[in-house]
């Protein structure tokens, strides 16, 4: 009889084999053209294999996207961590958004009936907390400015970051060409301690 742990694993194992395929067939098929058999036979299991961990092809395409976005978001992350600010944060996201394709499908509008869905996603929720935690250590060192809520911050930050990048990948990098000072500028303005305001006690 094989044992719980053994069950688990091989469950985890076609988890993650059936989300691989489907990032890569909805990244490149797109969700209407793909069939949850076609992600079933690229991840090497049977046909109906995948209702066993996701009622149907929607919820396989969301865990897909919160997937990749996850795996996005923690570059993200990680940037601004190591205090490469907003700006560093548009330029990792920018710079990596070519590996993670579905995200990127995403971005350049392809799935309309969905896009707006992803703001629900944990990946996005992972994210917001994440830049949160970040400012709001940053507010207690001094080094940002700290009249302003670290979670209002911290959705400013991504709606920029997320919005600079859906229009670079859509219209090109002419957009960073045009408005990155502009960018970098504001964020200077928002996420640096307002000289007129006592510092942290």
């Amino acid at each position: 009889m094989p044992s719980v742990t053994g069950t688990t694993e091989r469950g985890d194992r076609t988890r993650h084999a059936l989300l691989a395929a489907a990032r890569a067939r909805f990244a490149n098929d797109g969700f209407r053209r793909t069939s949850v058999a076609d992600i079933s036979r690229d991840a090497g299991v049977g046909d109906t294999t995948a209702y066993v961990h996701y009622p149907n092809k929607e919820a396989l395409f969301f865990a897909a996207v919160d997937d990749d976005l996850t795996s996005l978001f923690e570059e993200l992350s990680i940037a601004l961590a190591a205090g490469d600010g907003p700006t560093g944060l548009l330029a990792t996201v920018l710079g990596t958004i070519g590996h993670h394709p579905l995200a990127e499908r995403l971005l350049a509008g392809l799935e309309p009936d969905f896009t707006s869905r992803v703001l629900e996603t944990p990946a996005f929720g992972d994210l917001r907390r994440g830049v949160a935690t970040v400012l709001a250590d940053r507010q207690r060192e001094g080094t940002v400015r700290g009249d302003v809520s670290a979670s209002d911050l911290a959705d400013g930050v991504v709606a920029t970051v997320v919005a600079s990048a859906m229009a670079t990948v859509q219209i090109g990098d002419s957009v960073l060409e045009t408005f990155g000072d502009g960018l970098a500028a504001m964020f200077e303005v928002v996420l640096t301690p307002d000289p007129r305001l006592p510092g942290p006690g």
